[in-house]
């Protein structure tokens, strides 16, 4: 009986917590939850290659967004290469093992989408948006492959326009439950 309450409580108190809200503040927002397996089938066309993936739900301001976590170096290396269609509220989320804020350099090879890139410091602050990077055929030379660096643990890759229409921009701050990442 203790154990059902004690689950019955849990459950409600991450479904509460999965409600985005409307409004920015200076405190991290509450409620992301960490899924051991993406929604239906949802992950595995974000990350194809991948045998299974997690992900994660983020309450920003103006929507909840459902990111696949790449959370090792196959991961970050791969990030959304080669994914044709994401979804308003779909996207990644880039993990580094080092929990420092550092400088992040990425390089949009064989990324088939304009994207919005958004990173995020350790204590879930936006630092910067980068917005619509444009998309890279495969076969494009390495010098004109579009570049992006910004400062944070975290990176959160979305379609482009999608930093927008999620409230995102400078000093907005998110809750970044821990998320492991392998050294």
């Amino acid at each position: 009986m203790r154990r059902s309450i004690w689950t019955g409580m849990l459950t409600l108190a991450i479904a509460g917590c999965a409600a985005s809200h409307s409004r920015q503040t200076d405190q991290p927002t509450a409620g992301p939850s960490l899924a051991a397996v993406a929604p239906a089938g949802w992950c595995h066309s974000v990350s194809p290659a991948a045998s299974f993936c997690r992900a994660l739900a983020i309450a920003a301001p103006r929507a909840t967004l459902q990111l696949a976590v790449a959370e090792t170096d196959a991961r970050r290396e791969r990030g959304l290469m080669g994914v044709t269609r994401l979804d308003a509220g779909q996207g990644m989320i880039f993990v580094f093992p080092d929990v420092a804020d550092r400088r992040r350099d990425f390089w949009m090879k064989d990324t088939l989408l304009p994207l919005d890139m958004v990173f995020v410091r350790t204590d879930g602050s936006v630092s910067s948006v980068s917005a619509d990077v444009p998309a890279t055929k495969p076969g494009t030379p390495d010098s004109g492959i579009a570049r992006r660096a910004g400062l944070g643990r975290y990176v959160i890759e979305l379609r482009a326009g999608g930093a927008h229409a999620a409230g995102l921009e400078p000093g907005t701050r998110l809750f970044i439950p821990p998320i492991d990442a392998p050294d």
